[in-house]
């Protein structure tokens, strides 16, 4: 395997200047944008806006990385395109709420950068694909001549963290996301679905925003923490190694990144890519929390786990005083698990696969994620 490349650069907050200064030195130390693309060629940058969430809640790439980004690549090209494709419907209505939310929209206008509007789609085949051979994608990622990933580190309640190789899981076009979630509820099944899209989607580069983040439970409930720093690198496995290492963290606490070891995509051990930039050491913590474990799961047979886990896993619970009866939860759960009744949503829990999407995606933050006391008691 060939020897990779990754840059480091120390962020300590979200001012224009510290994050372009970060962003320009993590790019010139790999060679610069014009080594990911030439002039006239149209380069896609896609933010993890997967939700119509504040910049400050350290849910989504913030504006001031994209707009550093943008104004990087326009010294050598003007096509230039900045985006996500949401959870939720895959609508001019809902991109312009999200992106007016996160921050985007301003990025867009005051760089004349383009704002990806498209809700079109494209078919993109992975012939050695292990769970799935072929996609439906996100038509303006997937035909622009470059696509960039700047993701957000933070953790994530059913892969536990997500990065640079979940990012592209959000070029699956809106509610499809949630049809995989109820096709593929294996929490190692997804691992390596997540996989298999971020292979399809051939990246050219990616750029992962850890100044501040999400920690403990995730990726809506838990508490910000800032790492301090943003990275870069053209291969995203090697990255997210870099992340987890800086954050204290093992390699199998990402889940999709112990599936791509586990078959082969990249070494499970340190040693197979550079670091350039700054000294890991100062930048390296060693308690970052990650969500709690799904105890039950985890450790027993498959047969148990399917007709009692509902009584040892982490649930999903709408907070009454915060429920606006909306039901947009309802609307995307993959399993149908949410009703509303009475203007408050409710959970069957015998029909949740705990894939949390709900959480995630509740604009108001009115899912909380409970532990039942016997999981909490064993320290899981």
């Amino acid at each position: 395997m060939d020897r990779h490349q990754v840059s480091l650069a120390g962020c300590h907050d979200y001012s224009r200047d510290s994050v372009r200064e970060a962003v320009g030195r993590t790019l010139e130390l790999l060679g610069g944008v014009g080594s990911i693309v030439a002039p006239g060629e149209s380069v896609f940058l896609k933010a993890n806006n997967v939700i119509a969430a504040s910049p400050d809640t350290a849910v989504v790439t913030h504006p001031e990385v994209m707009r550093a980004l943008v104004k990087e690549f326009q010294r050598i090209t003007d096509r230039v395109i900045v985006g996500d494709c949401p959870g939720g419907p895959f609508t001019r209505a809902m991109l312009k709420r999200v992106y007016g939310k996160t921050g985007l929209a301003v990025v867009a206008e005051e760089t004349t950068a383009e704002l990806a509007m498209d809700t079109g789609v494209a078919e993109v085949s992975l012939p050695d694909g292990k769970m799935m051979k072929r996609f439906t994608l996100c038509k303006s990622m997937m035909e622009a001549d470059h696509l960039v990933s700047v993701s957000k580190f933070k953790t994530h309640r059913y892969m536990n963290v997500t990065g640079p190789v979940k990012n592209l899981f959000g070029t699956v076009p809106g509610m499809t996301k949630f049809s995989f979630h109820s096709r593929f509820e294996d929490e190692r099944d997804f691992a390596d679905l997540v996989v298999d899209i971020h292979l399809a989607c051939r990246p050219a580069f990616h750029i992962v925003d850890a100044v501040e983040v999400m920690q403990g439970e995730g990726a809506r409930s838990g508490s910000k923490r800032k790492l301090g720093f943003i990275a870069a690198g053209r291969n995203a496995f090697a990255l997210e190694t870099l992340v987890l290492e800086l954050a204290g963290l093992k390699l199998e606490d990402s889940r999709p990144l112990k599936a791509a070891i586990d078959r082969g995509v990249c070494p499970g051990e340190g040693g197979w890519f550079d670091v350039l930039g700054d000294d890991r050491q100062n930048l390296s913590i060693d308690d970052f929390q990650l969500p709690s474990r799904n105890f039950f799961s985890e450790r027993t047979l498959a047969l148990l786990t399917e007709r009692l886990s509902r009584h040892f896993t982490a649930r999903p619970r709408p907070l009454p005083d915060v429920c606006t009866g909306c039901g947009r939860c309802a609307e995307i759960c993959p399993r149908k698990a949410i009703t509303v009744k009475n203007g408050l949503a409710h959970v069957d829990l015998k029909s949740c696969i705990r894939c949390f999407c709900c959480e995630e995606l509740c604009e108001y933050g009115a899912i909380r994620i409970t532990t039942p006391f016997f999981v909490r008691t064993t320290g899981s």
